[in-house]
């Protein structure tokens, strides 16, 4: 049954994109199909190289939940702010401000640049919060998926990224989904983005600390493009430092489909999005 409806949907999309549009992308018409009047768009640069900007979605109904930064994966090399608003739609429905900040990526650049770029993204927001969210930056959750996942991970594990930036702004939650906890360094396709790195500062499993804020972890089953091997280590690690860990591990489910069901036309795909506002009504209020 699942087959059928996600042949269906993906058949839907192919006719659309094929139609004088072959330069659409599946996430461009999933974003145009979702309605937009949910919530308040605004955009802000906070660095003066290319790709350091963000996307800020506001809902339209006045909220006191913290902002979720959602930190979009694509192995380091790839993705768009832009491609992710149906994540946005999502999280907006739930009352929930989202920051999506671009990044810069290799082969620009290498391992940290890419962290320092989301940590100077909630510098900057935490600095223009009249502007851009209209209330005190008191709290803030981070999010990811894939290598967007890993990144902010390290944020939530290393927090010298953040201290070195005079964020004060407490970390409320880390929801993390498919991501490469215990990264691989001798990797082919991870060599030249982390060239040399130390273990200690590349893999989020070493810095787990004892006082960490809950965290979600979300992982398919059926995912080959990063191992669920990688989630059940970061949960141990968070385990064993006494930190609160829920993990929801998808039989049927691969990389795509974790992040994908966020989309509203999505949501057979997998129980991402109930899983994740359970989480989130349960720890942020």
């Amino acid at each position: 049954m699942k087959t059928a409806l996600v042949i269906g949907l993906i058949s839907i999309l192919l006719v659309a994109v094929g139609v004088g549009c072959t330069n659409l992308k599946a996430t461009d018409v999933l974003n145009f199909v979702l309605p937009t009047g949910q919530y308040v768009l605004k955009h802000a640069t906070y660095g003066s190289q290319e790709w350091q900007a963000m996307d800020i979605y506001l809902p339209k109904t006045t909220t006191d939940k913290p902002p979720i930064v959602f930190v979009y994966g694509g192995a380091w090399k790839e993705g768009d702010k832009a491609d992710f608003a149906f994540v946005a739609h999502a999280l907006t429905g739930l009352g929930y401000p989202v920051i999506i900040p671009d990044y810069r990526r290799y082969p620009q650049v290498r391992f940290p640049a890419f962290v320092d770029d989301v940590a100077d993204a909630i510098r900057y927001a935490g600095q223009h919060v009249e502007e851009l969210l209209g209330k005190p930056l008191q709290g803030y959750i981070l999010m990811g998926h894939s290598a967007g996942a890993h990144t902010a991970a390290l944020l939530a594990t290393d927090r010298h990224y953040l201290q070195a930036r005079g964020v004060t702004a407490r970390l409320v939650a880390l929801v993390a989904l498919a991501g490469p906890y215990d990264l691989t360094l001798d990797d082919p396709e991870v060599m030249p983005i982390f060239p040399n790195a130390d273990p200690q500062a590349a893999k989020p499993v070493r810095n787990v600390y004892p006082g960490m804020p809950p965290v979600l972890l979300l992982h398919g089953a059926d995912d080959e493009r990063v191992s669920p091997k990688h989630t059940q280590r970061f949960a141990e690690a968070l385990k064993q430092a006494g930190v609160p860990v829920e993990v929801r591990l998808y039989p049927g489910v691969d990389h795509v489909d974790v992040i994908g069901s966020l989309a509203a036309p999505l949501r057979m795909l997998a129980p991402s999005f109930e899983d994740i506002k359970a989480f989130l009504d349960k720890n942020t209020g």
